[in-house]
């Protein structure tokens, strides 16, 4: 009987670039001299000394944040507002995180409140525009983002989110005017700011999907601004692998090997690889158990083990890992029809 392969899709993520992003790499103190922030420790001590100053929780709200603190910073945002209503900046950010939570009245409070005392906000009108594209209300998001270019016809995330809402349009709709929207607007985000690496990752897969060589050039550059960016390799990887540029797709995910040993994807499509096109069965076992070591519910993993033990002739092994298969997800059908035909 015919064994069933599985393969991962590319992973395709986007995400909008906004102040929550943002790391924080030196603050000033009170005279002029620069300090370089390395510590929660140094943000401690200024609010410490200077409790009424509401720009110093704004700071450490933007420092727990990088730090992965939420709640921290929101609390300190919370504190930050309450000493100084006009804080835009802190109220701006509280708004975002709101957003991010999909606390949708809560974001809208805030930016409203901004763009009632300053119209001219365009943080504020970029999270309506956010927040309506939630809503499935692409209308008036472009509304806002049209808005805010008015203020500044520079703002690349404003060509970004355009571009954003375009795409999600056209697989809505196939309207051909929206895809090419989308792709011009990224690439206007781009050119506004040549290190844009969200719009080059969105220009790839746009650029991928078509099957353009012109994703090469988007993924290359999102990796020249960010050389660790395992999802930029992956892409690449990806674009490689299915293109059967077998030598670049396995340098790309061993790239991302060098930084990230914990993401179990790259290790699973190495595996492939050798299981489906080098036949080179033992290190595809190597690469698919390393997958499940640092996935333990990694069922088409464990799947595509039983399958290279089979090639192996161990059909112990391959049973057991069949077994897995199926015991990670017993809705597996594959797993279950290659456990069956070894009964």
């Amino acid at each position: 009987m015919k064994k069933i392969l599985i393969l991962i899709a590319p992973l395709f993520l986007f995400a909008c670039d906004d102040s929550t992003d943002q790391e924080i790499s030196d603050v000033e103190t009170n005279n002029t001299t620069p300090i370089v922030v390395d510590s929660a420790a140094f943000f401690d001590q200024q609010v410490s000394d200077f409790p009424k100053n509401s720009d110093w929780r704004y700071k450490r709200a933007m420092f727990k944040l990088a730090s992965g603190d939420v709640q921290q910073a929101k609390n300190d945002l919370k504190k930050a507002i309450l000493l100084d209503s006009m804080n835009h900046e802190a109220r701006l950010l509280y708004g975002n995180i709101f957003l991010s939570l999909t606390k949708l009245d809560s974001s809208k409070f805030h930016y409203d409140y901004i763009l009632e005392k300053d119209s001219a906000n365009t943080g504020a009108l970029l999270g309506l525009s956010k927040l309506n594209a939630l809503l499935n209300n692409s209308r008036m998001a472009d509304l806002y983002i049209s808005a805010a270019l008015r203020i500044d016809p520079h703002l690349a995330e404003a060509y970004f989110m355009r571009g954003i809402i375009f795409r999600s349009d056209y697989y809505l709709t196939k309207r051909d005017k929206d895809w090419d929207v989308a792709l011009s607007s990224f690439q206007t985000a781009v050119e506004q700011d040549p290190n844009f690496y969200s719009a080059y990752i969105e220009m790839g897969v746009m650029y991928d999907e078509k099957n353009s060589p012109l994703a090469l050039d988007a993924y290359r550059s999102a990796i020249e601004i960010e050389p660790e960016s395992g999802e930029a390799w992956y892409n690449l990887g990806m674009y490689h692998q299915v293109r059967d540029s077998l030598n670049l797709a396995l340098s790309a995910y061993r790239t991302i090997n060098q930084f990230d040993s914990t993401w179990a994807d790259p290790y699973y499509n190495q595996g492939y690889i050798h299981l489906l096109k080098t036949k080179n069965y033992d290190s595809a076992v190597v690469y698919f158990k390393k997958a499940t070591e640092l996935d333990p519910t990694y069922f088409q993993a464990y799947n595509n083990l039983g399958l290279a033990y089979e090639e192996l002739g161990d059909l112990n092994s391959a049973r057991k890992y069949y077994g897995r298969a199926v015991e990670a997800n017993p809705d597996f059908q594959l797993a279950k029809d290659n456990l069956n035909r070894l009964r």
